[in-house]
């Protein structure tokens, strides 16, 4: 097995809170905010929560397909976690999610110099928070690291949001710690066997992460 250098670090962590609006976390003072997939997902165009209720209506499978594919991203983020800390793998999983981890492997290796896995971050600054699936060195560069199974091949202008979600880490991360990161990675495994590798600067998305927190809470003000 893959042995990875990990790098802890001493950081106050939030508290998870599962509201029926969504996730939100609690701060080590007592704060709660949205999480970024949240607020994301209250802030999506109209045309994009048109599309997806089109989706729902035309497919009559649409609940069991999103439960699954729910089911499917937890695992595969739950093998590659037991893989990155070294541990071994006792649960046994749905096939296709062995197949996603098995597809991600050598994204993964690229992987090391570790600082976190599952962190829950948050910012009093922008009033949001998330847990990011891992915060390592990809090719050499301090990164945020996000993996997500897809049922397709992903265009990188559908990936938008996620680089938004990723740079929201970034940003938390280096208000918590004072460390900068310097690239976002999301790396995607999709049920046709293939695997995209995403590599983004998190400044080039500072702004429509803003415009994204600023319209949630104006709508929730």
């Amino acid at each position: 097995m893959e042995k990875f250098n990990h790098v802890p670090l001493k950081i106050s962590q939030s508290e998870l809170i599962e509201k029926e609006d969504g996730h939100y976390y609690q701060t080590p003072s007592g704060q709660i905010y949205p999480s970024i997939t949240t607020i994301l997902q209250k802030t999506q165009t109209k045309e994009k929560r048109e599309s997806l209720e089109k989706w729902r209506q035309q497919e009559i499978a649409s609940e069991y397909i999103t439960q699954q594919s729910g089911i499917i991203g937890s695992e595969t983020h739950m093998m590659i976690e037991q893989y990155l800390k070294g541990e071994q793998k006792d649960e046994k999983f749905n096939l296709l999610s062995e197949a996603h981890f098995q597809n991600l492997l050598p994204f993964v290796n690229k992987i090391n110099e570790i600082h976190g896995i599952e962190l829950r971050l948050y910012s009093d600054k922008m009033k949001l928070a998330g847990t990011s699936d891992c915060i390592a060195k990809y090719n050499d560069k301090l990164s945020i690291i996000d993996y997500k199974t897809k049922r397709s091949n992903q265009r990188e202008e559908w990936m938008t949001d996620h680089f938004i979600q990723a740079t929201s880490y970034s940003k938390m991360f280096k208000e918590l710690t004072g460390i900068g990161v310097e690239q976002i990675v999301i790396l995607v495994s999709s049920e046709k066997n293939t695997r995209m590798e995403f590599i983004k600067n998190p400044d080039d998305y500072l702004d429509l992460l803003q415009q994204r927190i600023d319209l949630y809470y104006s709508q929730n003000s």
